[in-house]
């Protein structure tokens, strides 16, 4: 292997092992409040809501539409 073909390895190896352990961290680090997660949640669950019933208020016009057509 030429000497550049071997630093390009070397170097894509460190970068590799930089984001293995990168991610190691994150799996390790502890988890944010649980509180925070909950509250995320809830608003996960809201906008959920809200986006269903908007779509089902279109669905509704669409069909108030169609059948006027």
């Amino acid at each position: 292997m030429a000497g550049s073909d071997r630093l390009e390895v070397d170097g894509a190896l460190e970068r590799l092992d930089a984001a293995l352990s990168r991610l190691e961290a994150a799996v390790v680090r502890p988890r944010k409040d649980d509180g925070e997660l909950h509250d995320l949640k809830r608003a996960h669950e809201a906008m959920r809501a809200k986006v269903g019933h908007a779509l089902a208020d279109l669905d509704g016009l669409l069909e108030e539409f169609g059948s006027h057509g």
